[in-house]
Order: structure tokens, then sequence, then C-alpha cells
């Protein structure tokens, strides 16, 4: 199939012959805003304290699901301070609304418009009842406490099972059952499903099945949510400051919920102190806090407390499979049923339920399966909603075909990597199309794993199981291989997987970097930085990057899938190229040489023909000081370009070219580490981590290595601490951090990195997304240690992890069950 996905890669044609012998781009620099934040001097949300600015707090549900027959606010309304009170009937009668958005042409998702408050019922714990705006935090949180709800219990749905039972309880009063989304894709003689038939479809000799579970978990940052808005009557404009991923993204909703004009609508992003998806908009204390500013016409704040974030602000990762493989006694795989159900809680104005689509569209991943099938549930039940995490999907779907591999190579008696590599789709097969009709743009995983191994020094592991051993400890090895698609690009709404940047060069030959892509915390305006001074040989000291103001930032998506670089660096890329070619031919004239024989480097200008030399800064001067000069003949003046990027391997036209593809880079690496494992507890504790990753070209190592060193801590978290836990009655066991672990400092272990380069065809300077990777390998790659360890200990202990996390109970019942 890869023959018949033709190769787009961008446009080099239009760029100057002119040389540069700058070479930021794959220097490990500092982050430009490193020195301000490491200061403590940066501005967060929270930093800003506007004149007479009111508070708002939002009253939560206390129950899962329940029927509102009445709010009673009187006594709210008499305390001193309270200056509005905003109830769900108020949303409605203002019409205070968003609708679905997003299209897809290869299924069907239910959706409906949500309000910013319950309405009638409330559909999980945590969800908005009410919000109270006060003259400060107190005295809002008074009135909030003073509000009178009276509910009707309704019986919760809890799990998938419950949701999709013939006589369930309807969750959204207005749909026909609780199934959210329903997509089935097959390939081979897979390709029209299964339905009972896999062991007569499957020509293979063995067969495994099982079932393996994800459990939920949440993004959480350091800062959590917040928003000020402030209206101006005189102007009948709004200005809003949000710990926000895409401020562009948000002008554009509120505009459209508030009825406002957009250019009287203004989003200005501070610092944020990290978001990791679960700051995508829209939330619905943006629409209140909006709202309540322009009836007030006063500066309104709202931010989230961390009880708040915990059940309300979106969780993830809620994903059963239920498996069948068959494959042949050397490890080789021929077919592959997978069925999964996502619980998706109740839906809320943000789309986390995007993440179960992208679960299925990956399977099987790195592997090239013959004949596959894939049916995906997704319900809705009375548990918080979901919203986008860092992995998004793609570490689920590596948690679960990792796990079959594993089983594969324990049946078999085929050593793990083995198994791997024999079923890896191979570097000439790209591009690859997945049986989703998604396509992999290249990639060479056996190099990674061959990597992996080397670094953490495999063949020597045994010996260390000894000695570790004969000091009473119990060591295993396990490794796992992980795919991480970015720069997502769905069709129909805000996140299409464009960006724009606008270079502008002062009279002095100073340069602006304005923006569409924005930073939480993970240095990209460093790479655009570096991309910048490349392409115009500038110091890139005299550069300056600005992001997170719609205002002075052309148009973009914001921080997302990996893709500030891919896609708005691209942009940048193409508007420092046509201010280079300007500058190319105004300093050639001035030198008296030809055009594209000029050399930059670090803002001068040198011709090797005559040894004359200028800089950026003389030529910006004579662009802008003598437009109508003889250097300026035929020129435009002024030195700026705005340009947008999109990227070659997105199809949305099915219809046309028979394709559908969203995600048109494909990042990959492999994972080994090394865990002690206590047979008495169950507690596992993690020795040492190595990592392979293919991100193509890197644009700065230190900045990669720093987001995979963060990535692989989340992913240890997930795999051994995390997990957002309910009673059957809906209600959250994790009410705190307390509750609801981290892994901290201590939890700290060495990291052994190595990068491989395999360019994409379709980005400019072969890029791929990094921001993502690191963080699906490590669940697989402890439960396959632990399993390790364990077997290493006693050959009896052939224990089989099935859900994650691994919590030191979990192991050791795994551990008992076998032992009984």
């Amino acid at each position: 199939m890869h023959n018949d996905v033709t190769h787009h890669p961008p446009d080099e044609s239009a760029k100057t012959h002119s040389s540069t012998t700058n070479t930021y781009a794959g220097s490990g620099l500092t982050g430009k805003n490193n020195p301000i934040l490491a200061a403590g001097r940066a501005t967060f949300l929270d930093d800003i304290d506007l004149p007479g600015c009111m508070t708002m707090s939002v009253l939560r549900s206390p129950h899962a699901s329940a029927t509102i027959d009445h709010i009673d606010t009187t006594d709210a309304l008499t305390i001193p301070g309270v200056e509005l009170l905003i109830t769900g009937r108020d949303t409605v009668e203002h019409s205070l609304k968003i609708g679905p958005a997003g299209a897809f042409d290869f299924l069907s998702v239910k959706q409906s418009d949500r309000y910013p408050l319950a309405v009638d019922s409330v559909r999980y714990v945590g969800e908005p009842v009410a919000a109270v705006v006060a003259t400060s935090p107190q005295t809002a949180a008074r009135a909030v406490a003073a509000i009178d709800v009276h509910y009707t219990l309704r019986t919760p749905v809890v799990t998938v099972e419950q949701a999709l039972a013939p006589d369930a309880p309807l969750v959204e009063s207005d749909w026909a059952n609780n199934l959210m989304i329903d997509w089935e894709f097959g390939k081979g003689s897979l390709v029209n499903g299964c339905a009972g038939t896999f062991e007569t479809t499957a020509i293979a000799a063995l067969t495994a099945s099982g079932r393996l579970d994800c459990g939920r978990i949440i993004p959480t940052s350091i800062e959590p949510r917040g928003i000020i808005a402030q209206w101006d009557r005189w102007t009948d404009s709004l200005t809003v400051w949000a710990s926000t991923q895409g401020p562009h993204v948000l002008k554009t909703q509120l505009g459209g919920v508030l009825g406002l004009d957009d250019s009287k609508l203004r989003v200005i992003m501070p610092s944020v102190g990290g978001a990791f998806g679960g700051k995508i908009p829209i939330f619905p204390e943006d629409i209140l806090t909006a709202w309540a500013a322009i009836q007030l016409a006063c500066p309104v704040k709202f931010v989230e407390e961390r009880h708040e974030a915990l059940p309300a602000a979106g969780h993830s990762r809620d994903i059963a499979c239920d498996y069948k493989v068959a494959f042949s006694s050397d490890g080789v795989i021929d077919s592959l049923d997978i069925e999964l159900a996502a619980n998706l809680g109740a839906p809320q104005t943000f789309a986390g339920y995007l993440m179960a689509i992208v679960t299925a569209g990956c399977i099987p991943g790195s592997y090239d399966i013959p004949n596959s099938h894939v049916h995906l549930r997704g319900a809705v039940t009375n548990l918080g909603p979901w919203q986008a995490y860092r992995g998004y999907g793609k570490e689920a779907a590596t948690y679960f075909l990792e796990r079959i591999l594993d089983e594969v190579a324990d049946i078999t008696g085929v050593d793990r990597a083995e198994v791997r590599k024999r079923n890896f789709v191979t570097s000439d097969q790209f591009p690859y199309q997945l049986p989703s009709g998604w396509i992999m743009d290249s990639g060479d995983y056996h190099g990674t794993l061959d990597q992996v191994l080397e670094l953490i020094d495999a063949e020597s592991f045994e010996t260390r199981r000894a000695t570790a051993a004969a000091e009473g400890r119990v060591l295993g090895l396990g490794f796992a291989h992980e795919l991480t698609p970015e720069g997502s690009s769905r069709p129909g709404s805000l996140l299409g997987g464009t960006d724009s940047t606008t270079v502008r060069i002062s009279p002095r030959g100073y340069i602006t970097v304005l923006t569409g892509v924005t930073s939480p915390g993970g240095g990209n305006e460093t790479g655009l930085a570096q991309i910048v001074a490349d392409v115009l040989g500038a110091d890139i000291d005299h550069i300056t990057v600005v992001q997170g103001d719609t205002l002075s930032c052309p148009h973009g998506n914001g921080n997302y899938s990996s893709r500030s670089l891919t896609i708005g660096g691209a942009s940048a890329r193409l508007a420092a190229e046509d201010c280079r070619r300007k500058i190319d031919t105004v300093a050639a004239r001035k030198l008296g040489v030809a055009e594209g024989t000029l050399t930059f480097s670090r803002g001068v200008i040198h011709s090797s023909a005559t040894d004359a030399s200028t800089t950026i800064g003389e030529i910006a001067g004579e662009i802008y000081r003598h437009p109508h000069g003889v250097l300026m003949d035929g020129i435009e003046p002024n030195l700026e370009s705005t340009r947008s990027f999109k990227m070659p391997n997105v199809h949305h036209q099915p219809e046309r070219t028979g394709l559908y593809n969203q995600y048109p880079t494909w990042s990959f690496g492999a994972l080994a580490c090394i865990v002690e494992v206590d047979p008495a507890t169950g507690e596992v504790t993690v020795v040492e981590f190595a990592l392979s990753h293919d991100c193509g070209v890197v644009v700065n190592p230190t900045l990669a290595e720093a987001q995979l060193h963060g990535a692989v801590m989340q992913g240890v978290g997930a795999a051994l601490y995390e997990e957002f836990t309910y009673d059957e009655r809906g209600n959250p066991e994790c009410p705190s951090l307390r509750e609801y672990t981290l892994p901290s400092a201590r939890e700290w272990f060495p990291i052994t990195m190595g990068h491989r380069s395999t360019p994409s065809p379709f980005t400019h300077g072969g890029m791929k997304g990094v921001g993502e990777s690191g963080i699906s390998a490590p669940s697989p790659a402890i439960a396959s240690a632990i399993e390790d360890a364990l077997a290493g200990y006693d050959s009896r202990l052939k224990v089989k992890l099935k859900t994650v996390p691994f919590t030191p109970e979990r192991v050791w019942n795994a551990i008992e069950e076998v032992r009984a």
C-alpha cells in the first residue's frame, strides 16, 4: 500500500542560493526564557492584579447523577460584596452555549450543544452548577456555600458495561443511548471484522487472548487553569488573559459564544505553568468569566483550586482492550483482533473523547500485521469528562500492543526483542498506511531497538541480576517500542494543522518573530529563534520571539500535538526566507556582486569575490531610509513577511483521493528499563532507564532531551503511581494529591538517552515532533521488567500484569494469584 502514497516534500525552489554559516539549529542552546523563569520574574495568570478586579467561584455538583429540582440563591445574594450570581437557567436564557466542533468522514460521533452550567441535571461530581462573582475570594466562597440546591438522586452509570446495557439510564437525556463513538475497521482477511470467527480466519498455528486495562489519570500541571476577563464599555471590547494553550482558538470560541465581533476581542497568554494538553480550550469557566465581565463592566478573575481540578478539569486513559492474536511458532503475528471500550465520562465543552479515536487509529502501530480488526466503542458515563493529556491516546495503543507482543514472546519462547524485530514495519515500507488509513511518514524501528539494548547494556544484564540476587535483591529487565504521531490536523475544527508567523526586521536590523504557536513552558520559542537565525544568517541574540497575543501575533492553532516547530517553525522559515531574499538583493547591489553569492553569518554579510562586507543592520537601514533609492529599484519597501504553512502529508478529501490522514509526522522510540521488585510487598523501584528516540532532525538537543526526561517521568507516574478512581456511586476517591499520588524528585532515576534521525520527507528540514514522545513506552516496559524480575526470582512466578498502574497491591495480588 505504501507505494500508493505520494510524496509531496516542501517546495525548496524559492530559496536564495547565498550561503549561511550559522549553525544554531542542531545546537543545544539554553531556553531564551530560562533566566526569567529561573529568577521567578515571569508573570503567570494569578500574578496579574487589575484594579477593581472581582473574583468568580463555582458551585459544583456533589453527585454523579441527579435531577436539579430547585436552586435557592436567596441567602447568597444577601451577602455584602456579591455582585453577580449565575445559574444554568441564565446560560440558557442568554444562549451561552458552545456547539459541536470537528468532522470525521470515517465515523460518526454523538455530540450536543453544551452550556457552561448544569441546567436540569448534573452528570458527574464536580460539574459546575452555579457561579458567584464577588469583591473578594472569601466573599465569593462564602456565597457559593450559601447556595441551596435541591437534588433528586438518580442511579449513576459508572462503567462501560453499565452504560451499554439495554436498560441503562441515559447520561444525556436527549440521546437514544450512551454510545458516543462507534468505529470499526480492518485489514486483510479481517477487513470486515471477525465477529467470533477469528480462529477460523487466522491461519497461524498459535493463538492467545486476554484483556488489558488502562487506569484513569489526570494532566496535573503545577499551575491549574485560570482566566481574567476585562470589558471596556467605551470601546465595546473584551480583553482576556488566560492560562491556555490556544489563544486564537479561545478567542474564536469565546467570540462565537458571546456574540462578539472578532476585532473586539483580544486574548493574551501570560507565562503558563505547564499544560500537557489540559489547557486546550474551551472550558465552562472561560465562558462564565468573560460573560460576567461584560455584565459587570469590570475585570473578573477565576483561578481553579486543586480540589476542583482533580474531578472536573479533565481525565484520560480509562480504556480497556479485549484482544485475540494469532501467530506462528517463530513469533510472527498473522492476525490481530482488538475490541476497545472507552469510559469517556460525561461530555463537556472540551473534546477529550478524541483520544479514544487516536488509540484505535494507531493500531497496530509499529508492526506490520497482515490481518487486523479494530472495533472502538466509547461510552458516556457519570464520571468526570475526558480532556487532552500528553500522549493523547497513543500511549494506550502502545501499552496494549507491547503487552500483546510480550505474550507472543512468552508463548513461543522467542526473545522479546526478536519478536518485535520480526514484526516491525521495515524502513523500505514507508510511507506506510495503517488499517485506519493513517499514513506513517518514515521510520527505522529496528535501529532504535538495537540502540536502546546497547544503552541499557542488555548483554550484561544476567550478570547484574545474579549479583543483585546474591544481595537479596530481585531485578528485571523490560523494554517497549512506542509510536507517536504528531501534528494533529482535524478537519472542521480550529485545530486543523496549520500555523502562521510574521518575521519583522527593524530599521536597525533587530528581528521580531511573531508566531501563532505558543509555549506552556517547553521552550519552543528558542527553537523558532534558531530556525529564523539560521535562515537570515543573524545573531540569535538580536531575535525576539513574541507568542500568545492575538492582537499582535498572526492566527495560529497554539500548542498541541508537538507541532510547534514542524508546522510553526516551517511558517517562520518561509517568512524569514522572504526577508532574506530582499536583504540579499539589496546587499548584492550595495557590494556590487551577483545575487546569491554572499555569505551570511551572525549578522555580517560578506562577499568572497570582493572581500567586502556589510551587515543586516546596514541593509535594513538602507531599505527603510532610502525606499526610492537606486538600491531599492523594483523592490517593495520594509522588511516584514507573514507566511502560513500546512503539512503535505495531511489528507482530508477521501472522496477525491481515497486517503484520510490527520497525523503528518510519526516520531518513535524504544525504551528499556531495569526495576527492582520486592516479592513480599509488591513494591517496584525503577533502577535505570534508557531511551533511544527518533524525531527526525533535532533543532535543539538540550530542549528535546528536557522534553523526553519530563515525558518519561510522567510515563512512570502513570505506570506506578497515578490513578483517579471512583466508588460504585461515581464518587471520586482521590479528593487531593495525597490520594492521587505523583512521582517526585525522590522517585527520580538515571536516564541514558540516545538520538537517531530518520528525517520526515514532508517537513522543512526533516523535523518531527518531540513533545509527546517518551510518555508511552514506560508502562509496558515496566510491566515487562516486573514480570521478568519475578520469573528470574522464581521460575514458577509466571505473573501477567494486565492493569496499569502497577501499584504494590496489584503486583502483590498478581503474585499471590499465581502462587495459589
